[in-house]
């Protein structure tokens, strides 16, 4: 299913960013349930054509935010820092102060400004360095199970560097689940928050943006550099789609989780609840399939794959200040995020490729595993992950992880703050059993006129599955020769029209004076797996 919408003007692109939250302004500040002017430089007005607004759920259920609530789980570990402006209002480089809440506020100086040089390549620094794209697998990982991860994208969809699904309260993403009541009790002037159910995607950066610092950034006493009173700066503007299901909630509504409201909501066919879409955003998934650590006798959805299908001005990264001092040892930016290793079996193995981006003013040495790669400053290199995922589920479960390389100077006496980080990585799959089979023994009575129909079977693959055999052994008719395919018998198994099940079929004579008919085999039925 794809939603669409449009943006303003586009303006160069800028890598995603760190842990922390989602700030939604420009073409959705109309929509804020907290009343007062928003705490970023306010974007133009809606133009028209701008972010499309419906009914979010018609009659009874809405399955696509049904689906959504259900993905969020896996994206617990996925969070960044972004101004969501659909208008491209904000200044790249200009300063923002965050409190201990998480809020932004505009500063009146420019922190940062875009650096023109072109970024350097990465060299290995020892031989297990990571291969190039395209390479083989790491030597010793079994060839016949391999594969090759994430689905590359397909005729109109834009490569993914980021990709979320997550709860966002007013203006800040607040991660997979929040408590409503909190957000009422601080402060005690609020009375209405808006709530957002957003599934986002942020197309990869054809031309990465890096920045210096401006003369506004001086200094600090305690080491390290200032620029006023600000915390951040805006980075460049990253282009994306987006879908977001949003309503609004008081103070005398707030009980329990965000989570536990939008299912209600949604379960009752609110019509409170609208949805907003900017760009073309597609949201495919497996319905009817179970996610690890969801509760049974609920709907159960699989894991969600989001393209872009018309990517326009969407948001801005976010960056700290001291990003930009002369010795800091800037985070890396790793690309696509979370890491999607598509479909594989249990006791398969994917490898999939990320880039890392080194913001910081110093090479640096990445070490990932038993492999280490050198990085120079502000260039890039790519790293390989693998995973063998392992469960006994037939169906599609998608499993998530979290693993983590270590970035430190490559000097080590550079004097730089902190010395070494480590960096997470989150990871999704989509796995299951390789195959599912089936086999159960069949058989009409033995009679003049037996029933027929008790030798026909119609058999269904397990979600997520697809058939790959439909096969009767050990058949055995009361014909002459014993065969299922003479003398008026006819044993057949065909696949569904729907490839999602076999049916077994066996026809054979009647009489009314003499003679003994019937029909006997063993069904069996092998399905692989086929999630989406």
């Amino acid at each position: 299913m794809a939603m669409s919408g449009a943006g303003g003007a586009g303006r160069r692109s800028g890598a995603p960013v760190r842990a922390g939250a989602l700030l939604l302004v420009g073409g959705l500040a109309s929509a804020l349930g907290c009343p007062g002017p928003p705490e970023v430089p306010v974007p133009p007005p809606r133009r028209a054509g701008g972010p499309t607004v419906a009914p979010g759920c018609k009659g009874s259920g809405c399955s696509q935010a049904d689906a959504l609530l259900a993905a969020a789980r896996a994206f617990s570990d996925v969070r960044h820092d972004y101004l969501l402006d659909t208008s491209s209002a904000m200044v790249p480089g200009r300063g923002l102060s965050r409190s201990a809440a998480g809020v932004f506020s505009p500063v009146g100086v420019a922190c940062a400004r875009q650096k023109a040089e072109v970024a350097a390549t990465a060299t290995p620094a020892a031989a297990g360095a990571p291969a190039a794209a395209g390479a083989p697998a790491a030597a010793g990982a079994p060839a016949a199970a391999q594969t090759t991860g994430a689905p590359a994208p397909g005729q109109g969809e834009r490569a993914i560097d980021f990709r979320y699904v997550g709860i966002a309260v007013d203006s800040v993403l607040a991660g997979a689940d929040v408590d409503l009541p909190a957000y009422f009790s601080a402060g005690g002037t609020v009375d209405r928050r808006r709530l957002r159910l957003v599934a986002m995607a942020l197309v990869a950066d054809e031309d990465p943006q890096f920045f210096e610092p401006t003369e506004d950034v001086v200094p600090a006493p305690g080491g390290g550099c200032a620029c006023g009173r600000a915390t951040h700066f805006i980075g460049a503007v990253k282009r994306g789609a987006m879908v977001a299901y949003e309503t609004d909630v008081t103070a005398g509504e707030a009980h329990g989780t965000a989570m536990g409201l939008f299912k209600a909501r949604i379960a009752a066919g609110d019509r409170r609840v609208t949805m907003t879409s900017v760009g073309e955003l597609s949201i495919q998934g497996v319905e009817g399939a179970p996610v690890a650590g969801a509760p049974s006798g609920g709907p159960a959805f699989g894991a969600l794959r989001l393209d872009v299908k018309k990517a326009v001005p969407l948001a801005y990264a976010i960056y700290p200040v001291a990003d930009v001092c002369r010795f800091s040892l800037a985070e890396p930016e790793l690309t696509p995020l979370p890491l999607d290793f598509g479909v594989v079996p249990y006791g398969a193995t994917a490898t999939v490729q990320a880039i890392l981006r080194n913001r910081a003013q110093v090479d640096v040495r990445v070490t990932h595993g038993e492999r280490t790669v050198e990085v120079p400053a502000h260039g890039s290199a790519e790293l390989t992950f693998s995973w063998t995922p392992e469960g006994n589920t037939a169906a599609c479960e998608q499993q998530t992880r979290r693993e983590t390389f270590v970035v430190q100077p490559k000097d080590p006496a550079a004097p730089v703050v902190p010395r070494e980080r480590a960096v997470p990585v989150p990871q999704q799959v989509t796995t299951g059993m390789p195959t599912f089979s089936r086999h159960e023994p069949i058989a009409t009575e033995t009679g003049r006129s037996p029933d027929y129909s008790r030798a026909s079977v119609d058999w269904t693959c397990p979600a997520g599955y697809v058939v790959d055999q439909c096969e009767p052994q050990l058949a055995s008719c009361l014909s002459s020769t014993g065969s299922c395919n003479a003398e008026g018998y006819r044993l057949t198994a065909e696949a569904t029209p729907d490839g999602r099940g076999c049916a077994f079929r066996c026809t054979g004579p009647s009489s009314s004076l003499w003679g003994d008919h019937g029909c006997a085999y063993t069904a069996a039925m092998v399905c692989r797996l086929g999630c989406k």
